[in-house]
Parts: structure tokens; C-alpha cells; sequence
């Protein structure tokens, strides 16, 4: 089976770009057709989120099929938190099947803070155990205790895991990434990163470590749409920090949506420059119009 074209972009070595797209909270196959076809042409692949932030929503693996129709190659979000490995496994079989090759593996957000609070939490596996059965399926076996074949053809799955480049104790993240490898992570994505400098120290620290092979690295990036924005990921948002510099930024703006894309293609100018990073991974909740522009002015589409 041919590689995916997020596959073909990080094996080329060319500045891979990934987005986001969160299935709607309805079944009307067109909201997700209509983001597909905005984020398709200018990206790599595009994330289909799993229930994001506990919110019921549209199954990602009919999303992103509609998102492949639509132009868009998807990475598959699947989270441990909503199924047990007898499920993921059937995910991802179907997933291949219907040409939906990439994948996240996530541990997926606290169902407490979702509209159904009071839902059971699964958690059969964990993030690299989820990792480890889909490189024994790949590998065309099932991750169960005899190691069972396949009765045919195995999928293609081109494996993805998160990494935390901001983690307080880099030693512990690094260790993560290793043990994600170890596991079968082909690709990692981060979460929204706006101190490349901190970024770059990290890239040294990992570059010192023992790892059986370099970690392809999309670096999350994302617009501030307005001040309130910026805010609410400073203080709201686990694993960000917005610097104060930043925040000024957006309050002495006159237009502050131009200031928050200026922000982030600043950001991505500076990581198309750090030796390591394989690429970005843009978010724009509920802005995805602005992608296009953003990636056209910072030069890497």
C-alpha cells in the first residue's frame, strides 16, 4: 500500500503541515465537508479529534472519511478514554479499510468536564499499550496473549503519538518520546507552543539522548482570534503558556485577529528554521478560514 502523503512529507523531509478538525456535534456530514475542503489543499493531513474536550460528537472514523471525500487526508484521533482494545482494534481495522492510514494515540480529556460528566471511563489500555497494538496489528498480529494472525492482509497504519516539549522536567518527557518509539510511534505531535526558544533548548536535550531513532516532530501553532483568546489559553489550557510579551501584544493591537495570525506566523517562521522540528501542526478552532492565509504568508505553502 502507498504512503500516506503525511508519510511521503515527513520521509521527504520537506516542513510537513497538519491541522485540526473537530467533528460536529450533529449529523450533518456537511460541517465536515466544508472545513475539509478549506484545510485539504494547504495541509498535509488534518487531525479528526476523538469527542474532544468530553464533547459528544460525530465518530471520527465517519468524519474523516466524509474528510477524505472532501480533499482532506485525516489523522484518526482514537482515545483509551471512551474504548477497550477489543474496540480500537475494530477501529482501526475499519479505518484502514476505508483508507484512513494516520493515527494519534491520546489519552483524551477528563470526561468530567463533558456533557455527559457521569459517563464510565474505559481506560482498558493506555496510551503505549494503544501504540503497541497498532504496530502489532501493522505488523499483522493481534495484540492479544497468543499474538493472533490476521486472516488477511494486515492494515497500513502510519503511527502517531503527542509529545510535551514545555514538560516542567525534560528528562521524564524525553523518556516518554523513548518509550512512544519503542512502541511503534512513527510521528509526534505537540501541543500549542509559542517559545520557540524554550522549543529549541528541548531539540538539544533530546538530541543528547540515547533514542533508537529521531522523533519527527509537528510543533502545534495556533492564531489568537482576539485577546480573550490568548487569555483563556494562558490560564485555561493545559500544557500551554502564553508569554506576557504576547499577551501585551494582543491588547495594544488595533486589529487583533491580524496580530494573532501575525503571532503565529512569526512562530512558524521560527520553527521552519530549528534543525529537528519535521514541521507544524496548526490549530484554529472555529477559524479555520484563517490556515490558508496564515501558512501562504509564513512561507511554507
Amino acid at each position: 500500500m502507498p504512503p500516506t502523503r503525511l508519510e511521503n512529507a515527513l520521509n521527504d523531509g520537506r516542513f510537513a503541515v497538519t491541522s485540526e478538525l473537530g467533528p460536529p456535534k450533529h449529523a450533518d456530514a456537511s460541517a465536515v465537508t466544508e472545513k475539509a475542503e478549506i484545510l485539504g489543499p494547504v495541509c498535509d493531513a488534518v487531525n479528526i479529534t476523538d469527542n474532544q474536550t468530553a464533547q459528544s460528537r460525530m465518530a471520527p472514523l465517519a468524519a474523516g472519511r466524509i474528510a477524505l471525500d472532501a480533499g482532506a487526508e485525516p489523522v484518526l484521533q482514537l482515545t483509551v478514554r471512551d474504548r477497550n482494545r477489543l474496540a480500537l482494534t475494530s477501529d482501526l481495522l475499519g479505518a484502514s479499510a476505508l483508507g484512513l492510514h494516520n493515527t494519534l494515540a491520546m489519552s483524551g480529556d477528563p470526561v468530567h468536564i463533558g456533557n455527559h460528566p457521569d459517563a464510565t471511563v474505559v481506560n482498558d489500555i493506555d496510551t503505549l499499550g494503544l501504540l503497541r497494538l497498532q504496530d502489532s496489528l501493522r505488523g499483522g498480529t493481534f495484540a492479544n496473549d497468543d499474538a493472533e494472525d490476521l486472516a488477511g492482509p494486515p492494515p497500513h497504519l502510519h503511527i502517531g503519538a503527542t509529545a510535551h516539549p514545555m514538560a516542567d522536567d525534560p528528562d521524564v518527557e524525553i523518556s516518554k518520546i523513548r518509550a512512544k518509539i519503542e512502541a511503534g510511534a512513527d510521528f509526534f505531535q505537540t501541543q500549542l507552543c509559542y517559545m520557540p526558544d524554550r522549543l529549541e533548548a528541548f531539540l538539544a536535550q533530546l538530541r543528547d539522548a540515547d533514542l533508537p531513532r529521531w522523533p519527527r516532530i509537528l510543533v502545534g501553532v495556533g492564531p489568537f482570534k482576539h485577546l480573550r483568546m490568548a487569555e483563556h489559553m494562558r490560564d485555561k489550557v493545559w500544557g500551554v503558556e502564553v508569554p506576557d510579551a504576547l499577551i501585551d501584544r494582543m491588547k495594544d493591537a488595533t486589529d487583533q485577529g491580524e496580530e494573532g495570525k501575525k503571532i503565529c506566523i512569526e512562530v512558524i517562521e521560527r520553527l521552519t528554521e530549528l534543525d529537528g522540528v519535521a514541521g507544524c501542526h496548526v490549530m484554529a478552532v472555529a477559524w479555520e478560514e484563517s490556515i490558508p492565509e496564515i501558512l501562504e504568508r509564513a512561507g511554507v505553502r
